[in-house]
């Protein structure tokens, strides 16, 4: 009995860790429609978006999370700094196309929405850690 009970609890703590850690993830391992396709779920609930607007802002988000997949596969050296160069031109770009299809308020509101996710996040350490920026040396 003592055994059987052993064993249901570390295989209940093993699938607890396992879920966390996928958890962790995020969207790392989704598919460039899926990343789309949340993002646009995302927008047309806080922006209140038209038909018309979500199939054209769905377009945009999965030109562009195609765009970040190919660019975090060409990051074969691991260059992290050249990445986060890269993934945030994308950004400004596909922000830029995003703000051809949305009325000025929905801009201003996806704007501070973006704000507040990034603040939520917390400071990095360079090494996609949470905690003290490193200063840079020059």
């Amino acid at each position: 009995m003592k055994i059987t009970f052993r064993i249901l609890a570390l295989t209940t703590l093993f699938f607890i860790g396992f879920a966390n850690v996928n958890a962790q993830r995020g969207n790392w391992d989704s598919s460039p429609e899926e990343r789309a396709e949340k993002q646009t779920t995302t927008m047309t609930e806080k922006l209140s978006l038209s038909a018309k607007q979500a199939e054209k802002v769905k377009e945009i988000n999965l030109k562009y999370a195609n765009k970040m997949k190919e660019a975090r596969a060409a990051n074969t050296d691991g260059d992290w700094s050249a990445m986060r160069e890269t993934m945030g031109k994308l950004r400004q770009e596909q922000d830029a196309e995003l703000k051809t299809v949305l009325t000025k308020e929905q801009a201003e509101t996806w704007t501070k929405f973006q704000e507040e996710q990034r603040s939520q996040r917390g400071p990095r350490d360079g090494k996609g850690k949470k905690g003290e920026p490193k200063d840079k040396k020059s």
